[in-house]
């Protein structure tokens, strides 16, 4: 396992010399990469064109369940860079933004009975037990001082034991494995780490299913190490040494690489542009905003909605130099 982590950090060093990464960049092409190789390991055998064609909203498939969760992973891995992968509460605004519903304010983890079928045909921990569970893993991450590699496939392999929510329990694990890595080093927001799973899928379980079943996840977390060190090893690198330049306005065009076309990328979340919609020409206060958008937990609004409309320059403050102004309103930049 040493062995592993040299190998990767030598390709770290590699691989973040070549793509020169910006963390506030995020090409449409390489979501989608991400969400097609999520959507693979569920058994989801939609094609990146497929899921393209989802996310710009020109063709809804049969399954409207299955549309619906590609635009909703899509949204979750825009807002990811956002989000604390060690906050429960992040976790499960992540989690309600993949169901669909990010203006319910009671966020819950599984309840008795309710969870999905379990691919493992195990038992899981009560569920009265999970948002201890949870707490604890976050607080051993944040205290541990193993490297975050390891920590992070120990977090990865916690979340798969414990099935805390009612579905989509590998789509949040695998997510959230790839959030951690990214906060460890930026470079993987331009590495699809899961890609090499694809390939050793039935591996992939059976080393899952065993750590499960013994409680012991040695064999699980040398396996994810691999996973990286491959997905570095095999990285993209037909463009080594060009920069991914800051975005010039709001919207930026990326080429996406495996379709002839260019397409355009709104850089805004669908966050800021709810909110942008609901605003209209007015000036409006906090709490009249918020009652357009059906909302009630300020914090999320303004961490979700208002902060990032403020800072991308689309809204504005009537009295910036009084933020906190009871008086405060907000309108729309021209």
């Amino acid at each position: 396992m040493i062995n592993l982590l040299t190998q990767i950090s030598e390709e770290v060093g590699r691989v973040g010399v070549l793509f020169e990464v910006k963390t506030n960049v995020r090409a449409k092409s390489l979501i989608i990469k991400k969400v097609h190789t999520l959507l693979l390991l569920e058994d989801c055998n939609l094609s990146p064109e497929c899921i393209e064609n989802i996310i710009r909203g020109e063709k809804i498939y049969k399954d409207y369940k299955e549309s619906t969760l590609v635009k909703n992973l899509f949204d979750v891995y825009e807002m990811s860079v956002k989000l604390n992968p060690c906050s429960v509460n992040d976790m499960l605004f992540a989690y309600k933004m993949l169901l669909g519903s990010v203006d319910t304010v009671n966020y819950e983890f599984r309840e008795d009975g309710k969870n999905d079928v379990d691919i493992f045909e195990m038992n899981s921990i009560p569920s009265r037990f999970v948002p201890g569970a949870i707490r604890d893993v976050f607080d051993w991450y944040k205290k541990s001082e193993l490297h975050s590699l390891i920590k992070s496939a120990v977090l990865y392999f916690e979340l798969e034991f414990l099935k805390p929510f009612k579905e989509y329990n590998g789509i949040m694990s695998r997510l959230w494995f790839d959030m951690l890595l990214c906060r460890w080093k930026d470079l993987f927001l331009l590495v699809s780490v899961h890609d090499n799973l694809i390939k050793r899928r039935d591996e992939y379980r059976e080393v899952l299913y065993d750590a499960c079943k013994i409680g012991e996840c040695n064999r699980f977390v040398e396996l994810m190490l691999e996973t990286v060190y491959k997905a570095l090893k095999n990285a993209d690198i037909h463009n080594a040494g060009s920069k991914v330049a800051e975005p010039k306005s709001i919207n930026k065009s990326y080429k996406n690489e495996d379709m002839d076309e260019s397409v355009t990328v709104k850089a805004t979340s669908s966050f800021t542009n709810k909110l942008l919609e609901v605003m209209g020409d007015e000036v409006l206060s906090t709490n009249e905003i918020m009652l357009r958008l059906g909302m009630t937990h300020k914090p999320t609004f303004r961490k979700n909605y208002l902060n990032p409309a403020i800072e991308t320059g689309l809204v504005e403050m009537t009295l910036p130099g009084k933020p906190r102004s009871r008086h405060q309103r907000y309108k729309k930049i021209s």
